[in-house]
């Protein structure tokens, strides 16, 4: 196997290559003595990140158990290295051979933990030379879950539902068992995957949801899709842009062929194979492949006509490009061992083109393009790109969340870009060879066509997207270019030789939880594993530097705001506000608490928390400034139950019951002595509304069959919900709501006036003392026009039109003085500017203006009385609870 020439010079120590900057560092001279070992810690834990220069003697055996044998010696902690590790991978690169185990806690897995030890084989021996990677020492939790897992299916769907603005029952949740999320002392979580559409998006989920499993809170949830016979014979394809290219095929016994290629494995192991969708929606391709779906065929070996528009050819002569790529580095296949790649063709998206790709942890998907596009497989560094997420997932696994999710998408970008210069021979230092995706465009330039640029020259302090964890999963897409940038830069300076490095610290350096500094500390490890010198080292190290990527980055971004409750670490926390006060849900610092509900003055002061003490986590707090109500489950004798609580904001009383009982809460609704909640009612398959005052009974608003309701705001004895009309095999009417509480008259607002068979959304409402506020999507296209009418439903205008120039709202809040609102982001578009921003515009229509300049997400907000907002922000990447004056 090929590898850089060796440097003549003695390799820099790695501790000074970490820690360089701009400031030149001259080289050391040649035939300097050998470095000592170099020992980096990792902060809370006593096994190191880093390990590196060890000169170990080589002992024989196998190499798991040498590796084993290596991690006994102190320096690591690991106490038991034969259950508390297993081994997943033994990656081989010549003589370089690398161990990758993952760490189990009494038997369980601990997410994202994997460490590495790196050897050089010496005939039949092995001499270890480093390790690293994150092992948790400190753990210390119970492995018996106190939350069931039957619930832990309920909370990941209606969170997911509340997340994507879909509705509950059209998500499915399969649970994936018990997991050890490595937060402090350790976090015993349920992992639900959980599947169905995203509303918002309109487009395909498939994300695993983790569950406290002590206290009912989700912790995080990280998306699995990762978005852009006779015998074999060589036939030819014409691609999208008419070009004709080898592939190889399949000639079945009734003399037809098939995008099947069994020749690079000789069939032993896998094969290449591509699908065709057949049109059919892209939610049915989310996990397995549907059950006779077709391998695309041809009635002569060559592939032409229909298999050209699908971009079927384009996909098959593509993967067989990845896989010759790789195999070049010396990987077999995206899994290392021969596997299947397998592709799949021609979906669409509610029967319009679907304009995307995405590896789903067992293939790839492609939209087929349409008007402005050719299909999503057409473009090498997009088929590239989106396979490589499958090497990623076979070796370092990188979480598809934050800093390690944008690394995932990062190194896709890199090699997705690799794999189309080398085989369309442009060269990577040209102006248009970082950009990735600029040649699906029917029409349009290279630059306004690509999806990213890894030229940006963006900087971590400097551009990184502040997304708080419901956009892009925390940014995975909107920061990839930071650290791909830095690769390219690297690659640009080196050649190809850099995809070596990259491909080894990926494989035997990287970790599933790393953030842009491990990344960095990765990479120049990997280059000094295969003896690069310094000169090279430091080129690598600058590259780092000038995309702002050294330890402690995060805390040189600027923002605008004031801080009311700093480190939100509830994922779903969703603030709510009124007079001078505001309530929030929040857990610890290491997310082994419930998340409780907080409550603070919005000048400022300390919050203090308003829920009793429960080994169950509250949900939904809403406020009417005066007091508070929220939701938790409860285990009784005869089974868990689900809780509504109030609760005094000056805590001048205890928390009092409201309800409780089997069915789901969603959404409440607060106003002096009166609550307002919607319940899930098992038996119709919907929720019903029901109001409690004071300590009277509660009273169910919609008995009626065929009628849910839910969504409900109540202010001055009134009430407004969203009501929703069903008829037995027939359409479904969804409306506004409002009802006087003291004399029970109730006004059905007009239904928004949709096209033939589209019912029109309406979401919201809010209520305020003068008026009714809501926003309508009327053609269900995702454009929203902003509503109001009297407080009794009484003459409705649209203050924002609900037409072709409306845009996409996320969210709304009002008070009698200004409307508060944010946009939904354009993703396609790398920029904190596509983040939601709060924007106001005042109660009676006019200018919007922005609230805040900071730059990161601000989706989650409440106003209170006037202007001011509280919001959830993460401009700084970390989350706090912010206000402004």
């Amino acid at each position: 196997m090929l590898r850089p020439p060796r440097s003549v010079a003695a390799a820099t120590p790695l501790a000074l290559i970490l820690s360089l900057t701009a400031t030149l560092v001259t080289s050391p001279p040649a035939h300097a003595a050998a470095p000592p070992a170099q020992v980096e810690p990792r902060a809370g834990t006593d096994a190191p990140a880093l390990v590196s220069g060890l000169n170990e003697k080589a002992v024989s055996g196998d190499p798991v158990a040498v590796a084993r044998l290596h991690l006994r010696q102190g320096r690591y902690g690991i106490t038991d290295v034969t259950t508390d590790l297993v081994p997943l991978d033994v990656v081989r690169d010549g003589q370089d051979e690398t161990v990758r185990f993952e760490q189990r806690y009494q038997g369980i897995r601990v997410f994202g933990a994997n460490y590495l030890v790196q050897m050089t084989k010496e005939g039949d021996a092995h001499r270890a030379t480093g390790a690293g990677g994150r092992f948790l020492t400190e753990l210390s939790v119970s492995t018996t879950p106190k939350f069931p897992e039957r619930l832990a299916l309920e909370v990941a769907r209606s969170r997911t539902a509340a997340r994507t603005g879909g509705e509950k029952d059209a998500f499915t949740a399969v649970s994936g068992g018990l997991v050890v999320i490595p937060s402090g002392k350790g976090v015993l979580a349920w992992r639900v995957t959980v599947a169905g559409t995203d509303a918002r998006k309109r487009l395909p989920l498939l994300t695993d949801v983790y569950v406290n499993a002590g206290t009912g809170s989700p912790l995080f949830a990280a998306d699995r899709i990762r978005t852009a016979a006779e015998g074999p014979l060589a036939t030819t394809g014409t691609t999208v842009r008419n070009k004709t290219v080898p592939i190889n095929a399949y000639q079945r016994a009734d003399g037809k062929y098939e995008l099947r290629d069994r020749t690079r494995w000789n069939g032993t192991t896998g094969e290449i194979v591509t699908y065709d969708a057949q049109r059919r929606d892209v939610s049915r391709f989310q996990g397995s492949l549907p059950q006779g779906t077709p391998v695309v065929a041809s009635d002569t070996p060559t592939f032409t006509g229909a298999t050209t528009e699908i971009g079927a050819v384009d996909a098959h002569w593509g993967a067989g490009q990845v896989y010759e790529y790789y195999r070049r580095l010396g990987r077999d296949g995206l899994d290392g061992k021969g596997g299947s790649m397998i592709s799949v063709v021609n979906v669409t998206s509610s029967g319009r083109p679907y304009i995307n790709a995405f590896w789903d942890g067992t293939k790839m998907v492609y939209g087929g393009g349409g008007d402005q596009y050719y299909s999503l497989a057409s473009a090498l560094d997009v088929v590239g790109h989106e396979m490589t997420h499958g090497v990623i997932e076979h070796s370092a696994n990188l979480v598809y969340f934050g800093q390690s999710g944008a690394m995932n998408e990062g190194i896709a970008d890199y090699f997705g870009n690799a794999i189309q210069v080398e085989a369309e021979g442009i060269d990577p230092a040209g102006p248009d060879a970082g950009l990735l995706g600029e040649s699906l465009c029917r029409t349009g330039t290279p630059r306004q066509c690509a999806f990213r640029d890894l030229n940006d020259g963006r900087v971590a302090a400097d551009d990184y997207v502040g997304a708080t964890g419901r956009i892009d999963s925390a940014g995975v897409h909107l920061n990839s270019t930071i650290f791909s940038g830095a690769l390219w830069d690297i690659r640009e300076k080196l050649g190809a030789r850099a995809d070596k490095i990259v491909l080894k610290a990926l494989s035997e350096y990287m970790t599933p939880l790393d953030d842009f500094s491990d990344g960095r500390r990765a990479v120049l490890a990997a280059a000094v594993r295969s003896r690069l010198g310094a000169r090279d080292l430091l080129v690598i190290a600058r590259a780092f530097d000038a995309h702002g990527i050294r330890n402690g980055w995060e805390r040189r971004v600027a923002t605008d705001h004031d801080v009311l409750l700093r480190g939100i670490t509830d994922y779903y926390a969703q603030p709510d506000a009124a007079g001078d006060r505001y309530v929030v849900t929040n857990s610890s610092a290491d997310q082994t608490a419930p998340s409780a509900v907080y409550t603070g003055r919005v000048r400022g002061g300390k919050a203090e928390q308003l829920s009793a003490p429960n080994e169950m986590s509250s949900y939904d707090p809403v406020t009417d400034g005066r007091s508070a109500v929220w939701t938790t489950y409860v285990q009784k004798e005869d089974g868990w139950k689900m809780q509504v609580w109030s609760r005094p904001l000056d805590r001048s009383q205890p928390q009092r019951l409201v309800h409780e009982g089997d069915g789901d809460v969603l959404n409440a609704a607060v106003d002096g002595d009166t609550v307002a909640y919607s319940v899930w009612d098992s038996a119709t398959g919907g929720y019903d509304l029901w109001v409690k005052k004071g300590d009277a009974a509660p009273v169910n608003m919609t008995p009626q069959a065929g009628i849910y309701s839910r969504a409900p705001s109540i202010s001055n004895g009134r009430i407004a919900y969203i009501k929703l009309y069903l008829w037995e095999g027939g359409p479904r009417r969804m409306v506004i709501t409002t009802r006087d509480l003291a004399t029970g008259q109730e006004t059905d607002l007009p239904a928004p006036s949709s096209p033939p068979n589209v019912i029109g959304l309406v979401i919201g409402p809010v209520l305020t003392g003068t008026s009714l506020f809501w926003l309508q999507d009327a053609q269900q296209d995702g454009l929203t026009g902003i509503m109001r009418a009297n407080a009794d439903g009484g003459s409705p205008v649209a203050l924002t039109p609900d037409d072709a120039t409306a845009p996409k709202l996320l969210d709304m809040d009002a008070t009698d003085a200004a409307i508060t609102y944010s946009v939904y982001p354009d993703l396609t578009v790398i920029s904190n500017d596509t983040l939601p921003k709060i924007t106001q515009i005042p109660a009676r229509g006019g200018k919007a203006v922005r609230v805040t300049c900071n730059r990161g997400e601000q989706a989650q907000f409440a106003s209170v009385e006037g202007r001011r907002v509280v919001w959830i922000d993460g401009t700084a990447a970390h989350v706090d609870l912010a206000t402004r004056k």
